[in-house]
């Protein structure tokens, strides 16, 4: 029966792998056919505000993405292949000259640092060819290798005693490692969502409070009404890195604050900020981030039991190419290839987070005016090269915010 199992595991397991990245090919190059086809005009509704030439840039800039994103497709099913979870990690498990819950640990640490270098050819080039060409790149390569270096700093400050605490649940607590692991982790990625904001973020970046008389005004105004902390709305110097533009919600308790970047800043007026930090309180007073967090601690949680009911599943570790059962090997699995299984269930994801969009545009409309969010929205679709046409199957499988269209279009509902 184990081989059985093992046997049938083996066959979903590749099929899911090679329809996913099939799938996910044909999704983009519908994307790129439907972008080609709107190149030679600009949409009637945007004319106002977008001129040929700006929107043909947006154009070759996402189909750019895309046609570096199918590579990156390709050479990421030949990596999982070649690299995991064939020889590559076995080898790798083996080689390790250590023992017990130190190599468990340090295999995980050496897997992930390989994974690191196997990726680093993909982001030097997004950011030194692909970025640069379009105009977006400010980033140096003493920048881009600092930026990586403390990453490493932290990531091996913060992340290797987190998977020393879990292996060393998994080996000594019993049945129940899972339970454990699950709240031990639960509690450490809280801690760390409520530092971020002021002790991590700060590593990478410079932030400062949003400053004008009359800016300062309207703060105040809007962040009484959602319960906010004026304090709290603060400015990152994004532009040492890149010239696009954005603005985020980040942290939770005292330390929450809304963040804009100052690439975004310089070319909207100080109605379209308060406009579109309306839209981030938004996104606070309608509870969607505690909504995040309840639902990511309930896959989380879910994952974990899985964890436990397979972690002595032979069938399991056979299933996906993998001779040698042990606490790492099966975090990694997990890790590796439940992306695999759950790839079908993006979509769910994606709609919510382009509901609580809208929602937050309701919210924005109502606190300031919908056509001050309007002006906002379109600029910045402007300055970041983002199309103002989409493929509704590859928008509605990946995009987080609603089309263009869409969007401005309930907008203009909501205008006074």
């Amino acid at each position: 029966m184990e081989n059985l199992y093992s046997y049938y595991t083996q066959v979903l397991f590749l099929t899911c792998v090679i329809v996913n990245h099939l799938f996910e090919i044909y999704l983009s190059r519908r994307q790129v056919t439907t972008l080609e086809k709107n190149r030679g005009e600009v949409p009637s509704e945007f004319r106002s505000f977008l001129n040929l030439a700006d929107h043909q840039k947006a154009i070759s800039y996402a189909t750019a993405k895309l046609r570096l994103g199918q590579m990156r497709l390709v050479y990421d099913c030949v990596l999982l292949f070649y690299w995991f979870p064939f020889r590559g990690a076995e080898n790798l498990y083996r080689a390790l000259p250590f023992s017990g819950l130190h190599k468990e640990v340090m295999f995980l640490v050496f897997f992930m640092l390989i994974q690191g270098l196997l990726n680093l050819p993909w982001s030097v080039y997004s950011t030194f060819v692909l970025e640069e060409r379009f105009g977006f790149n400010r980033s140096t390569p003493k920048l881009f290798i600092t930026d990586r270096i403390k990453g490493l700093v932290l990531g091996a400050l913060i992340g290797v005693p987190v998977l020393y605490g879990i292996v060393y649940l998994f080996m000594s607590v019993g049945q129940y490692w899972w339970l454990a692991s699950f709240i031990a982790l639960t509690l450490f990625q809280f801690t760390l969502v409520w530092l971020y904001p002021t002790v991590i973020a700060p590593l990478f970046n410079k932030f400062k409070p949003l400053e004008g008389d009359e800016l300062k005004h309207g703060i105040e105004n809007l962040v009484t009404r959602a319960g906010f902390n004026a304090k709290e709305v603060f400015v990152m110097d994004a532009s040492k890195r890149s010239s696009h533009g954005n603005a985020y919600f980040t942290g939770f308790g005292k330390n929450k604050r809304v963040v804009f970047f100052d690439t975004l800043l310089k070319d909207l007026s100080n109605h379209e900020i308060l406009a579109i930090l309306a839209h981030e309180l938004g996104h606070m007073k309608l509870k969607h981030i505690p909504k995040s967090l309840i639902a990511s601690l309930v896959l989380s949680f879910i994952g974990f039991w899985l964890m436990g009911t397979l972690s002595n599943a032979n069938w399991f570790y056979t299933g996906h190419f993998v001779r040698i059962v042990s606490p790492a090997v099966l975090f990694l699995l997990f890790i590796e290839v439940i992306p695999v299984y759950t790839f079908w269930f993006g979509p769910i994801g994606s709609w919510i987070s382009r509901k609580r969009e809208f929602e937050a545009d309701e919210y924005a409309a109502g606190e300031t005016k919908a056509e001050d969010l309007i002006s906002g929205l379109l600029k910045l679709y402007r300055e970041n090269a983002s199309p103002v046409v989409t493929d509704k199957i590859y928008s509605g499988f990946y995009h987080s915010h609603p089309p263009a269209l869409e969007r401005i279009k309930k907008l203009e509902s909501f205008k006074r």
